[in-house]
């Protein structure tokens, strides 16, 4: 995993924690997480101290930007890309990754690295998988608060 992003956005900060799990939880399964931090070199620096970031980070500065943009993606924070163990790019996210994205996503990754699928398969299969989870996460927006309202 390849996770860009910078100390003042929020999304990025809430995901740290998730990516420090999940990278503790799989790694039996190769997962490394690598961050791209595109910020100011100090800031980063006293960032990654004061909250125990245990994984590699990278400081992008301008060219984390043009790191970004060789996605072919608009710059968007947090933006995460998953890869399987050949390197080939198996899908990106592009917000805050919830718990059950990524999960959706790595179990399709395992499948690819173990043999037990394909590349292509694997991507569709996560691709429908993360449509449902957004549309449940939509209609569980939507729906009425329960509360009543004020007189």
């Amino acid at each position: 995993m390849v996770n860009f992003w910078a100390t003042w956005c929020e999304p990025c900060r809430r995901e740290i924690p998730l990516l420090k799990s999940l990278r503790r939880e799989r790694s039996g399964e190769a997962l490394e997480v690598v961050g791209i931090a595109v910020d100011f070199r100090q800031a980063v620096i006293e960032y990654t101290d004061k909250i125990g970031i245990d994984y590699p980070v990278l400081l992008g500065e301008k060219d984390g930007m043009a790191a970004i943009d060789s996605f072919g993606m608009d710059t968007v924070f947090p933006f995460t890309v998953f890869a399987d163990r050949d390197g080939r790019i198996f899908t990106t996210k592009v917000g805050e990754l919830h718990r059950n994205e990524a999960n959706v996503i790595l179990d399709g990754l395992r499948e690819v690295d173990t043999g037990r699928t394909d590349l292509a398969s694997a991507r569709q299969r996560v691709a429908g998988e993360l449509a449902q989870l957004e549309a449940a996460h939509s209609r569980q927006n939507s729906a009425p608060s329960g509360k009543l309202p004020r007189s």
